[in-house]
């Protein structure tokens, strides 16, 4: 679990950078909110796109995903991309369409 922990970490930084975000870790020691927007305090500050919906709409408005949901997964496309991407359902597919969204911001920021 920690190893998956580490990679959502990982996700969440790139996917910040691809959404031009500044974040820094947050010092409320809830682990469900590793970060939040840099300079800010308090419960608007906290930021985790995978859980949260406002956070991940706010990233795909930002990079104007293309977001097709269908009953197998989520596809997204991004003119900043030269493929799209595509995250199986597996669960709610709330959650699968936030991990979609962060997988590709997070492909945006791995750009140079």
């Amino acid at each position: 679990m920690p190893e998956e922990k580490n990679l959502d970490h990982e996700l969440l930084k790139l996917a910040a950078k691809g959404g031009g975000l500044d974040i820094e870790p947050c010092t409320c020691r809830d682990p469900k909110w590793p970060f939040r927007l840099k300079g800010q305090s308090g419960v608007r500050a906290h930021w985790n796109p995978l859980i949260n919906d406002g956070d991940a709409l706010k990233l795909a408005v930002e990079l104007r995903l293309n977001i097709e949901i269908n009953a197998g997964g989520v596809d997204v496309y991004s003119g900043d991309l030269d493929e799209g991407l595509y995250v199986p359902v597996s669960g709610d597919l709330r959650d699968c369409t936030r991990r979609a969204i962060v997988h590709a911001a997070a492909k945006v920021g791995e750009l140079p």
